[in-house]
C-alpha cells in the first residue's frame, strides 16, 4: 500500500490548551530547519523520546508522527525537505530492476537464511544496491518497501532503546538558560541572581553574570554578549518564567494576564528576530534542563564559599569570583558526563564540522534587537510620552511606534524598522 500525500500543512502549528501564544505560531516560524530536522532524525533513531520530541517541537503526538512522515517520505524520494511547502509530488517507486533485486533479497532473508533469517539490515542492502546498480539507495527506502510488500514488520524487540537524555549533535545546536536565585554572596547577607547559559552539547558555560536584581534587561544582556562572542544558537531551552513565557494566570476571583512589557514578549521576541527558536520546559517538570540544573549545583558549592574566604562584599568583585569559577570549568574540569574538558569538546567539534553556530548578518543592528520594546502612540503634534517624559519626533502624529530602550542610556523611536529619533538619557 503506497503512502498517501497530504497536502496540508496546519500540522505545523498547535492550538493546544497550553501556552496557545506560543504553541500557535507555525512551526517555521518558531525553528529554523536544521533544528527541526536534528530533532527528527534523533526522534527517528530512537535517541529521543516521544514526549521530549513533542516538547522540543512544541507538537501533539500526532503531529510529531505526521511530521516525521513526511521528513521520511522525502529521504526515500531523495527530495530536499522544507519546513513549510503545499507542494508535493507523487509516490516515487524504485526502479523495476531494483525492486525485483529487493524482491529476491528480502524473500532470502525471511525464508531461506539460516542465522540471518528475518534479521534485516537495511543499510547493508542500500549498500548492496549501490554496488550492484551504481545508485545510492537510502536505508530507509527499502525499510518501507519491506513494510509495504509484508517481508518485514518492526517488532518491539528490534526496536533500539530511548535514551533518556537527547544528546545534540554540535555546539550552538541547543543553549540551555536560566537563573538561579541563591545567597551568592554570603557577607550580603540576601539573595542575588545569576543567569546562565550553557551549550548543551559541550557543557561549556557561554554566558555567566551574577546581578543583585533580576529582570528582563539583564537576560537580553547576557543573551546578546553569548550571541556576540559565540554567534546564533539554533534554539534556547528555557523555563516558564515570567520573562520568558507569556501565560494567563488565574487568581480566586479573577483571570487576569501578565502584562506584556513585562513578560515573554521582550526575551522572546529578541531571540526569533535572529532566527533563534524558544523552547519551554514543561510545567513542574524544570529537571527536563537537567544539565543546566547539575551546572548551578556546582556553582553553588564554590562561588559562595570563595565570595566569604575572600570578604568579598559586593556583586561586581563577586563577578570576578564566577569568572573563575567558570573559566575553571570551562577549561580544566573533565565533565563526568563526556569525559571531556568542555572547551576541548566544543573546539573539537567545530575542526570537525559538527558546529551549528551562525554568524550575524553585519547589519543587525544589537542595540534595537536586544533593548526592551514598548508600544506607544504618537501624539497629533508629532510627540509621545514614555515614563512621565515626553519626546519630540516631529513626525508619524496619531500612528503607533516602537519605543527601544536601553535603561540609563537612550530610547530609539523605530517605525516599520527603521529608526525614527533617538533620544539619550
Amino acid at each position: 500500500m503506497e503512502i498517501e500525500v497530504s497536502h496540508d500543512t496546519s500540522f505545523f502549528s498547535d492550538h493546544g490548551e497550553k501556552g496557545g501564544e506560543i504553541m500557535g505560531i507555525q512551526l517555521h516560524k518558531r525553528h529554523c530547519q536544521e533544528f527541526v530536522v536534528e530533532i527528527l532524525e534523533a526522534f527517528n533513531d530512537r535517541r529521543l523520546g516521544e514526549e521530549k520530541a513533542c516538547e522540543l517541537l512544541g507538537f501533539k503526538r500526532a503531529q510529531l508522527y505526521k511530521l516525521r512522515k513526511r521528513w521520511l517520505r522525502c529521504i526515500m524520494r531523495k527530495e530536499s525537505f522544507e519546513l513549510y511547502t503545499r507542494k508535493e509530488s507523487a509516490f516515487h517507486r524504485l526502479p523495476e530492476e531494483v525492486e525485483q533485486w529487493l524482491h529476491q533479497e528480502l524473500s532470502f532473508i525471511r525464508h531461506e537464511a539460516d542465522v540471518y533469517r528475518g534479521k534485516f539490515n537495511f543499510a547493508v542492502l542500500a549498500e548492496e544496491a549501490q554496488k550492484r546498480f551504481g545508485s545510492s539507495f537510502h536505508r530507509e527506502t527499502f525499510r518501507f518497501f519491506a513494510l509495504r510488500h509484508g517481508y518485514y514488520h518492526a517488532l518491539p524487540e528490534e526496536k533500539k532503546k530511548v535514551y533518556v537524555r537527547f544528546e545534540t549533535s554540535g555546539p550552538g545546536c541547543l543553549f540551555q538558560h536560566d537563573s538561579s536565585h541563591h545567597l551568592w554572596v554570603p557577607a550580603l547577607g540576601d539573595i542575588q541572581t545569576l543567569i546562565l547559559t550553557k551549550d548543551d552539547y559541550s557543557r561549556l558555560f557561554v554566558g555567566a553574570k551574577l546581578i543583585e536584581n533580576e529582570s528582563s534587561f539583564e537576560h537580553l544582556q547576557v543573551a546578546r554578549k553569548t550571541v556576540e562572542e559565540y554567534g546564533r544558537a539554533l534554539a534556547y531551552y528555557v523555563d516558564q518564567h515570567s520573562i520568558f513565557y507569556f501565560g494567563e494566570h488565574q487568581g480566586v476571583h479573577v483571570r487576569y494576564r501578565v502584562g506584556l512589557d513585562e513578560a515573554e514578549v521582550q526575551f522572546k521576541r529578541a531571540l526569533e528576530s535572529l532566527d533563534i527558536g524558544l523552547i519551554y520546559t514543561k510545567k513542574g517538570q524544570a529537571q527536563a534542563k537537567g544539565k543546566v540544573e547539575k551546572a548551578f549545583d556546582y556553582l553553588q558549592r564554590r562561588i559562595p564559599y570563595l565570595c566569604e574566604r575572600r570578604k568579598v562584599k559586593i556583586v561586581s568583585e563577586a563577578q570576578e569570583v564566577v569568572d573563575e569559577v567558570v573559566e575553571f570549568y570551562n577549561t580544566e574540569r573533565e565533565h563526568q558526563e563526556t569525559g571531556e574538558v568542555p572547551l576541548r569538546r566544543f573546539k573539537e567539534a567545530l575542526k570537525e564540522g559538527k558546529g551549528k553556530l551562525r554568524p550575524l548578518a553585519p547589519s543587525v543592528d544589537l542595540d534595537l534587537v536586544f533593548s526592551l520594546h514598548y508600544e506607544r502612540t504618537v501624539k497629533k503634534n508629532g510627540t509621545f510620552s514614555f515614563r512621565g517624559k515626553g519626546y519630540k519626533l516631529g513626525r508619524f502624529g496619531g500612528e503607533r511606534i516602537t519605543v527601544c530602550l536601553i535603561p540609563e542610556k537612550k530610547i530609539m523611536a523605530l517605525k516599520e524598522g527603521h529608526t525614527g529619533g533617538e533620544f539619550y538619557l
